[in-house]
């Protein structure tokens, strides 16, 4: 008898390498990933701009590192009661003090913009439909930053706009790279806060889009979604929030991540490379 739905590695006419840089922007999967291959020592830049959950604040965060001398910080930029904050920036990268706030965003965008133009791989995961628009500079902020909830409206992207947003993004980055391959994922993660069914609606609404984006030539879609919610189906694969993915449930999406993008022999340095982090990663239980 079966017990669960077994969905196999996709296969990619194309084999991420030693050689490859690779750069993921997004959600959780982005965060996991990312920590993988940096783990086991490939070239990566996981998340320069922090976590990002819905596609424009994604989407926002490719054009400044393809223009970095135009971020605008009058526009980003703000001063909380204690704090200098970012609306294109996760809370990280939040300071007390201006100059130093000013100074590490300065140096990871021009980092950050450095490997965007010689990456192969760009991995994007979309987490939510939901974005929130900052009422007094109609923006879209990629993080609230604990200010009041009144002072933001709430907005669900539909497909169209998720849809034409980057379809032009893309051909943009295109232009830039004629040869990259850009890697869409969904996250499993459940936004419980927005409820149960709009998260549902959320996730369609991601998908649907991901789906009119990829045409299989240098646009792709990886399962990481199905894998968690159609794959392993059990809240014993999820954190003790019942909604993030466990260790176990991570170690399952690597295994699928080695089996679809890597070749024998980057298996096998991998495998390698693995094994040095355990050997590096052990500390005897007392000195003789």
């Amino acid at each position: 008898m079966q017990f669960r739905t077994n969905i196999p590695a996709p296969q990619f006419p194309f084999d991420i390498n030693y050689d490859s840089k690779i750069m993921l922007l997004g959600s959780c999967f982005s965060d996991n990933i990312g920590s993988f291959f940096y783990r086991n020592r490939f070239q990566v830049n996981s998340n320069p701009f922090g976590v990002l959950f819905n596609p424009v604040s994604i989407e926002h965060a490719i054009r400044m590192m393809m223009r970095p001398d135009s971020f605008d910080q009058d526009r980003y930029f703000y001063k909380t009661k204690d704090l200098w904050v970012s609306f294109a920036h996760h809370g990280k990268f939040s300071r007390e003090n201006f100059e130093t706030f000013e100074q590490n965003i300065t140096e990871q965008l021009q980092k950050a913009s450095d490997f965007f133009y010689q990456t192969d791989y760009l991995f994007i995961t979309f987490g939510t439909a939901f974005c929130y628009k900052f009422i007094p500079r109609d923006l879209i902020v990629s993080n609230c930053h604990k200010i009041p909830n009144y002072q933001f409206d709430r907005i669900r992207l539909d497909v169209k706009k998720i849809v034409s947003l980057w379809n032009a993004t893309i051909q943009a980055v295109k232009e830039i790279r004629p040869d990259i391959k850009i890697i869409f994922t969904v996250s499993p993660v459940r936004h419980a806060g927005d409820g149960m069914h709009e998260n549902t609606l959320s996730k369609s609404i991601l998908l649907l889009a991901v789906d009119k984006l990829v045409d299989n030539e240098s646009t792709f879609y990886f399962p990481a979604y199905e894998y968690l919610i159609d794959d392993l189906r059990d809240y014993r694969f999820y954190a003790k929030d019942l909604s993030h993915p466990n260790d176990l449930a991570v170690d399952y999406l690597e295994e699928k991540v080695t089996e679809s993008f890597f070749t024998p022999q980057t298996q096998e340095r991998l495998r390698i490379i693995s094994q040095e982090n355990r050997f590096n990663g052990h500390r005897p239980l007392r000195r003789e």
